[in-house]
């Protein structure tokens, strides 16, 4: 019933039937018998390559017909997500505290961030000119006060955060940061500072709780107060999910849009949660509220408002909020396309600093009710005409020189000169180490979380294992009729080593194209806490290696432990069980050696390239040269000159050749050679038995099958040579995650 069995017969027999003169006087018909293509006890004849055809049609058809079906008749709900709006009878027993709420006291040093003069340049896509997205912008983010980002699109709100919370990878930057009138130092800054993204992906395999303590477990010192008492860091924990309101979601995993979970409105809230477990001094994030209804913006926010109450500085850029979103703030830092300042200060109440700053330079006025946001971005718009220098003829009203020549701007001035000349020495933020934990707690909490990230992963490891178990028992059961037999004929021997090099690449196939999406999403999550300062390339290369290594063991266990007695490939008549055992072992290992191979060079791609399009890319290459070049589609003896190369290099080849050997070594079965065989005059069966089937040892057939160059001496040797490919891959994945960020900025 298999497609690709009828497509190759077809093949198969359009070469051996045709009128071709090499094939005639019966050779073709010789080569067929020699190889197994027989039905009834006769070599197939040129009228089955029609059957082939006829068959595939109609299989074509089949597989319409069932597709159209499927797709008419049956639907994929995506699961529901969340728990439900209506509060918990806790959440209202305790809804008069939640406005008190706050976050468990830890050590924190209250920052006044100032900027000064802070330009941002990159180079253009085309040409060798460079573009200024951020034009010499100044001002003071305050402890205790939440301060918005805003412009129209394209004016560098963003791009102005993740310059002073140094995410920037590239481009040129210019101007001055001071923390508490300190000079800005990377590792420090990034130890007291929390940064919550856009669109801040958790991992979908943890809960709530379990996402929270690994940050606050990874970014407090040992010397914080929270760890004063045995249950300081769950009480932590606590504060903190009750202060963002998921007390109700603590237990439930993080989950995604296919198999549920939390809401995008949790999942905000969760974010800001594990930014606020490390007790920053300053939180930056980017568009909160966006893609969020009217009460889940108002969850978040005051939650924002909540660590303001602390003595914490908040820096938000945000879009197009509501009135009640937008009063929330204190300050406001407005921005136009270029990167220049158009308004920087204290909103006041009700926005009024805002509205009678704009309102001076000649705007119109705000209707009452108007939201002052949305009021602001349109008069930015507004065509507004000013006397010209010199009594010249009116011209257009250009915000950023109105700015430049306000006082406002003269008072920022003065107060960026004091916040340069006073420094408190116990205002001054600096740490002893780059990292809050030891480079032992770092490996052990990454490799733990990863296990669990893992083994809560049933469509990966789960999977992975029934599909193992299922090929083993589909590829070994072919072979159950013939386990015990003493004399082989060649097509059942051609068979075998085919089954063994099937086996190992379909593993290996399913191993590297399972892990790159995983992998990938450990790595973007990697990043994320590489830029907070949580952790370094070397503990999610050990990690990676951790977790996957238990499950390519037990994977590679259930294979064999199903494929070895069901083939019977050990089974040979003059070896007792002791070396039977050895020999499985032996098996074992080698296939234990290409599922690591696959899985961790499925890894190291992802860690290579930007994205899993080009990783597949090259498990796609990869793939093609081991099905290639291990030494079965393309023998060993027939690779010279340039494509020993590829054979030498190639880790199918010294698993292929491990395989064989740890089975087929001194194998004293027999194998019936056939006139018309590619081995029947090498192997001598024209003179011993002249013009009939001859018979040879297993060892002595698999020996001539591979031209001689396999061999049971070379498996200590295969087993070193793939120790150290495995290890030149694990050290290139270190590598790679240590000098390649693809974050995007």
């Amino acid at each position: 019933m298999m497609p690709l069995a009828w497509v190759y017969r077809a093949l198969i027999l359009n070469e051996f039937t045709s009128n071709d003169p090499v094939y005639a006087g019966g050779l073709g018909d010789k080569i067929l018998r020699s190889n197994g293509f027989l039905y009834k006890g006769e070599p197939f004849t040129r009228e089955w390559i029609a059957y082939c055809f006829l068959f595939l049609f109609v299989f074509l058809i089949v597989c319409f017909i069932i597709s159209a079906a499927c797709l008419h008749y049956l639907r994929k709900e995506p699961k529901s997500t969340g728990t439900p709006d209506m509060p918990t009878k806790d959440e209202k027993e305790n809804e008069g505290e939640k406005g008190n709420s706050q976050i468990r006291e830890a050590t924190f040093i209250p920052v006044d961030l100032s900027f000064k003069d802070l330009s941002y340049e990159v180079k253009a896509s085309k040409g060798s000119d460079t573009l200024r997205l951020l034009d010499n912008i100044s001002g003071i983010f305050s402890a205790g006060r939440m301060c918005a980002l805003m412009g129209e699109s394209g004016a560098g709100k963003t791009t102005l955060m993740d310059v002073i919370a140094l995410r920037k990878g590239s481009g040129n930057i210019c101007g001055e940061v001071l923390l508490n009138g300190f000079p800005q130092e990377s590792i420090s800054f990034r130890r007291c500072s929390g940064y919550v993204e856009q669109f801040d992906v958790q991992s979908a395999e943890l809960t709530v709780r379990e996402t929270i303590r690994f940050s606050a477990q990874l970014r407090l010192d040992k010397n914080n107060p929270v760890y004063d008492t045995p249950n300081g860091l769950e009480e932590h924990i606590d504060s903190i999910m009750k202060t963002l309101e998921l007390t109700s979601e603590a237990e439930l995993l993080v989950g995604n849009e296919e198999d549920g979970g939390l809401t995008f409105e949790q999942k905000k809230r969760l974010s800001i949660a594990v930014e606020v477990a490390a007790s920053p001094s300053i939180v930056f994030l980017d568009e909160p509220t966006s893609g969020l209804d009217a009460r889940g913006a108002l969850l978040v926010m005051n939650a924002l408002k909540k660590l303001c109450d602390s003595g914490r500085t908040v820096v938000a850029t945000i879009h197009q909020p509501s009135s009640s979103v937008f009063d929330m703030f204190d300050d406001l830092l407005l921005l136009k396309k270029g990167g220049k300042v158009v308004f920087f200060g204290d909103l006041g109440t009700m926005s009024g600093n805002l509205v009678s700053y704009f309102e001076n330079l000649g705007t119109s006025t705000m209707n009452k009710g108007e939201n002052p946001a949305t009021w602001m971005l349109n008069v930015l718009s507004e065509n507004i005409m000013v006397s010209g220098v010199n009594d010249q003829e009116d011209e257009p009203l250009d915000f950023a020189k109105a700015w430049e020549n306000s006082s406002n701007k003269v008072d920022l001035q003065k107060q960026l000169s004091e916040a340069g000349e006073t420094q408190d020495p116990n205002l001054k933020i600096e740490y002893d180490t780059q990292f809050a934990a030891s480079w032992y707690q770092r490996d052990t909490l990454m490799a733990q979380r990863l296990v669990t990230i893992y083994w809560r992963s049933p469509a990966y490891n789960l999977s992975r294992m029934v599909l193992s178990l299922a090929i083993a028992f589909l590829l070994s059961s072919i072979f159950i009729p013939i386990r015990s037999n003493l004399v082989l004929s060649e097509a059942e021997m051609t068979s075998l080593l085919s089954t063994i090099f099937i086996s190992f690449i379909i593993i290996g196939v399913l191993s590297i194209t399972s892990v790159i999406p995983v992998s990938l999403s450990i790595r973007d999550m990697y990043y994320r806490h590489k830029a907070a300062g949580m952790l370094n390339s070397r503990s999610v290369g050990r990690a990676f290696a951790i977790a996957e290594k238990r499950f390519i063991i037990i994977s590679s266990v259930l294979f064999c432990a199903v494929f070895i007695p069901i083939s019977g490939i050990v089974d040979s008549p003059n070896q007792d069980l002791r070396h039977k055992v050895r020999k499985s072992i032996a098996f074992w290992g080698f296939f234990a050696f290409n599922g690591a191979i696959y899985s961790y060079i499925g890894q190291l791609f992802t860690c290579l390239v930007r994205g899993q399009g080009t990783a597949t890319i090259l498990a796609s290459v990869f793939i093609g040269i081991n099905n290639f070049f291990s030494g079965l589609i393309v023998r060993p003896q027939q690779m010279t000159g340039f494509w020993q190369i590829t054979y030498w290099i190639n880790p199918g080849h010294f698993v292929y050749e491990g395989l064989c050997m740890s089975v087929f070594n001194n194998d004293t079965r027999k194998v019936i050679v056939s006139e018309g065989s590619d081995y029947y005059i090498p192997l001598g069966c024209d003179i011993t038995y002249p013009n009939s089937d001859c018979e040879v040892e297993v060892h002595t057939y698999v020996d001539e099958f591979f031209g001689g160059l396999f061999h049971k001496d070379n498996i200590p040797r295969d087993a070193i040579i793939l120790g150290c490919i495995l290890f030149a891959v694990r050290m290139s994945t270190f590598l790679a995650l240590r000098f390649f960020t693809y974050s995007g900025k």
